[in-house]
């Protein structure tokens, strides 16, 4: 009966691994850049941060609607600007 509860624990872990990673793959593409470039995890990606995506850089001034030089997970979701939007913008 022992091996039978680990047999079961382990595929419950392993059911709950593939769940995280399905859902990290369909995260939007905002929470990715946060979570990706937000080095001191204040909720803002800065212009210093940015510089590691070229492609977030290039378009950073026209996605900071507030214009403080930080850019939120809200702006990043809102701009068509934003590396990754496009694709989903293309196909609604």
């Amino acid at each position: 009966m022992k091996r039978l509860e680990k047999v079961f624990l382990a595929l419950c872990a392993v059911a709950a691994v593939q769940a995280i990673s399905v859902a990290d793959a369909y995260a939007s593409p905002a929470r990715s850049l946060m979570q990706e470039l937000d080095t001191d995890k204040d909720g803002l990606i800065s212009l210093k941060e940015a510089v590691r995506h070229t492609g977030l850089l290039r378009n950073f001034g026209l996605i900071d609607d507030n214009e403080d030089g930080k850019l939120s997970e809200a702006e990043l979701a809102k701009s068509k600007l934003t590396p990754g939007n496009e694709k989903l913008t293309a196909s609604e």
